[in-house]
């Protein structure tokens, strides 16, 4: 291997380890096309250097044939490459004269392949060249359609130099890439010049000049990707810096939350206490007179008892609802349940003969997982709430059922009352904490049960209209899911 063919060879290292490179680039910023294109831009020329190395290599006129065809088969989709990459890089596009290059390197490709870009001479490996060098290296002759092919992709090359150029003269940083790649350009139509006058020669400028612009496109792009690179390393630095502000701001924004929670919460329980106590010393006030009859006292103590269970039933609920809910687990059969909290529930109430109950719990169902202890007190709350919303007497229904939701087996336990129901704002208001329409009521009782069904992966129904009652479902699976 002679000089200029290890000169080649080692060209094509280059282009290939900056196709590689570029190609790296291109899966980082698959946004930057022309990190693509650069790539088989590059690659394109390696297999032109190869080609030309094996040429210089060649040691007769029919063993430089294959190689000369390697070279030239190159040329076209190279020069395609080479114009889209400038196209992008000089951020003018031109899908037309785009367009026209691929086809002009489509056809040159078939041209070649087809053995008609040479002269028809070439097809045979006996010819010896007139015109070939002493030593034995020859330069085929270019077909008169092998000439305006290559006129033609030398024309877009030209096209893309003079577009870069037009670039250049605002932005700096591709000025040195622009001369560089003129002196590229440059040598390839000195080389068409030479092929199209059939001059007899076997040195080529373009196969040593193309490293030219690889090296000017290799520092404009390596700097490109350094300034994107620094701009992220800034806005990496700027968000940061957002991220911090935003995690004070929230954390101020949870503390003003969280005292205007407690300053809510403090007027709810300031209201709920003044009042019982407020009843509480009168019926003191009333007991101290000398001129008190027996009966009027009775009546006070009875008001003074009514007042503190009031306040004790506040305590209580505050602190069910205030302490976290860690569900035990455990099988539970919710219609013996249901039964022993309605008797409970019962057995609080003073007097509810004015109102029936009526237990539908002969239907089988299935077995849930859950703490027994929690689901009693959320069903002593239901049935509650329901003999309370029927101060006029009525019945209340309460029956299991075996339901499904969300595609898993559930039960489901229904209280259904003949009280006077609720409208869409107060139904929609139910579950909150301290929201309530009744006279000493503490509006925790379905906040309670709404926490010990989710607790439990379930959910509480409620459907109700004004004037026509009030049914509550409390919707239990049967399997809860790991947490």
């Amino acid at each position: 291997m002679n000089y200029t063919a290890a000169s080649l060879v080692a060209w094509t290292g280059v282009y290939v380890y900056v196709a590689i490179y570029s190609a790296a680039l291109a899966l980082a910023r698959p946004a930057s096309r022309e990190y693509r294109s650069f790539a088989a831009y590059c690659g394109g020329l390696a297999v032109f250097s190869f080609g030309g190395a094996l040429t210089w290599s060649a040691g007769s006129p029919a063993d430089a044939a294959g190689p000369q065809a390697l070279s030239m088969l190159a040329v076209f989709p190279c020069v395609a490459f080479f114009v889209h990459f400038v196209l992008h890089l000089c951020e003018e596009p031109r899908p037309r004269v785009l367009r026209a290059t691929i086809v002009v390197a489509v056809i040159g490709v078939m041209t070649v392949a087809t053995r008609l870009f040479y002269d028809p001479a070439y097809s045979d490996p006996s010819y010896s060249w007139a015109l070939a060098p002493a030593h034995g290296r020859a330069l085929a002759r270019l077909s008169w359609l092998g000439i305006v092919l290559t006129g033609a992709i030398s024309a877009a090359g030209v096209f893309a130099l003079v577009c870069l150029f037009r670039a250049a003269r605002t932005r700096k940083n591709l000025r040195v890439a622009a001369a560089l790649t003129a002196l590229t350009v440059l040598a390839g139509v000195l080389d068409l010049v030479v092929r199209a006058l059939r001059l007899e020669t076997t040195f080529t400028l373009s196969t040593h000049g193309a490293l030219l612009s690889v090296l000017g496109f290799g520092s404009v792009l390596i700097d490109r990707f350094t300034a994107v690179d620094a701009q992220l390393e800034n806005k990496t630095e700027e968000l940061a810096r957002s991220y911090d502000h935003l995690r004070l701001t929230q954390a101020e924004i949870v503390k003003t939350e969280q005292l205007a929670a407690v300053g809510e919460l403090s007027a709810v329980i300031a209201h709920e206490v003044r009042n019982p106590l407020a009843t509480i010393k009168n019926a003191v006030a009333g007991l101290r007179r000398k001129e008190l009859r027996p009966e009027d006292g009775e009546t006070l103590l009875l008001i003074l008892d009514e007042e503190t269970d009031r306040l004790n039933r506040l305590v209580d609920d505050l602190l069910a609802y205030a302490k976290p809910i860690a569900a035990d687990t455990g099988t539970v059969e919710l219609p013996q349940l249901v039964g022993h909290a309605v008797e409970l529930a019962a057995a609080g109430n003073r007097d509810i003969s004015h109102v029936e109950i009526e237990l539908d719990l002969g239907q089988p169902c299935d077995p849930v997982e859950g703490d027994q202890a929690l689901l009693r007190h959320a069903l002593i709350n239901i049935v509650d709430n329901a003999l309370q919303a029927m101060p006029n007497g009525g019945t209340l229904t309460v029956s299991c059922r075996n339901a499904t939701a969300d595609g898993r087996p559930h039960v489901a336990v229904d209280f259904h009352d003949t009280g006077e129901g609720m409208d869409t704002l107060v139904r929609s208001r139910a579950r909150d904490p301290f929201f309530t329409t009744r006279h000493g009521g503490t509006g925790l009782g379905l906040a309670i049960v709404d926490r010990v069904a989710r607790a439990h992966g379930g959910r509480v129904e409620i459907e109700s209209r004004h004037g026509q009652g009030t049914t509550v479902s409390l919707v239990i699976p049967c399997e809860r899911l790991a947490e």
